[in-house]
């Protein structure tokens, strides 16, 4: 799991030229809107993808150490951030766009920043637009989960983005304070 890129043994597979939310892929990765901007890799470092099966993934990572939440620990933003972007990456590298609908964090001990870790993830269960997921995260070689997540995510509709425009929109302008 060495280098960046989506890795596949014929389940999933890369979508050439087109990314979350329907934007550019580099190098064939997948990247939110704040990682196009700027990076040529993901600020939370989960750029390597391997595929285990058609509903299984891996994902090598390091937490970067501008995400410490205290000594040499990862901020737990961070944790959430990564299951949230990892999960629903998963699925984009499957061909399908969604959005988070939910997304639960157990933090059960602290995940060590510039350490190597290891995200896996896993489609449970799909009807019709919805996945549910799971994920855990490990120190890399270890046998045991320092965090895990469930979640929800739901294939957007081709309007999902106009939707939102229109709702801001409607708030009227922003006000300075």
């Amino acid at each position: 799991m060495h280098g960046s890129g989506l890795r596949t043994d014929n389940s999933i597979q890369s979508i050439p030229g087109v990314g979350f939310q329907g934007y550019p892929v580099t190098d064939q990765i997948a990247r939110c809107r704040g990682c196009r901007v700027g990076s040529r890799s993901c600020r939370f470092g989960a750029d390597d993808f391997v595929a285990v099966g058609a509903s299984e993934g891996l994902v090598s990572l390091t937490c970067p150490s501008d995400f410490q939440g205290g000594p040499e620990v990862a901020h737990g933003g961070w944790i959430a951030a990564v299951f949230d972007d990892v999960l629903g990456r998963f699925l984009t590298h499957r061909g399908l766009l969604a959005v988070t609908a939910t997304l639960k964090v157990d933090y059960l001990m602290p995940v060590p920043v510039e350490r190597p870790l290891v995200l896996s993830v896993r489609i449970e269960a799909e009807e019709g637009r919805r996945r549910v997921m799971s994920g855990a995260l490990r120190l890399m070689g270890e046998d045991q989960d320092r965090a895990t997540a469930q979640g929800t995510w739901v294939e957007r509709r081709p309007d999902h983005f106009d939707r939102h425009r229109a709702q801001i929109a409607d708030l009227g302008p922003q006000r300075q304070s």
